[in-house]
C-alpha cells in the first residue's frame, strides 16, 4: 500500500512553514515538536525582550537549544549502552572466575 504524504502547515515562531508527513504518527510527532519549539521560542522572546532580537534570531537560539538537548540525550543513551555492556561483561567475568 502506497503512503500518500500529507501536507501540514506548522507555525513555530509566528511564520508558517510547510511540512510533509506520511503517517498520522509522524503528524503527531511534528505537531508535538512544533509545540515544543513554539514554547521555547516564547520563553526566549520573554527572556530577551529588552534585547529586541528578531524572530529569526530567536528561532536560531531555540534551534541551538533543542539540538544541544538532543545531542546530550544521544550521548547519554550511548553511555548507558556502554554501562550495560560493561556490567554484562563484568558479570560474565565473575561467573568465569568462580568456576576457576
Amino acid at each position: 500500500m502506497t503512503k500518500i504524504p500529507m501536507n501540514l502547515e506548522v507555525i513555530p515562531g509566528g511564520r508558517k512553514y510547510p511540512a510533509k508527513v506520511n503517517t498520522t504518527a509522524e503528524e503527531a510527532l511534528v505537531r508535538e515538536a512544533t509545540a515544543q519549539l513554539r514554547q521555547k521560542f516564547i520563553t526566549y522572546r520573554q527572556t530577551f525582550e529588552a534585547a529586541e532580537l528578531s524572530d529569526t534570531d530567536l528561532l536560531a537560539m531555540t534551534a541551538i537549544d533543542l539540538s544541544t538537548s538532543h545531542l546530550r540525550m544521544e550521548k547519554d543513551k550511548d553511555a548507558d549502552s556502554f554501562r550495560t555492556k560493561i556490567q554484562q561483561l563484568s558479570d560474565e567475568l565473575k561467573v568465569y572466575l568462580k568456576g576457576q
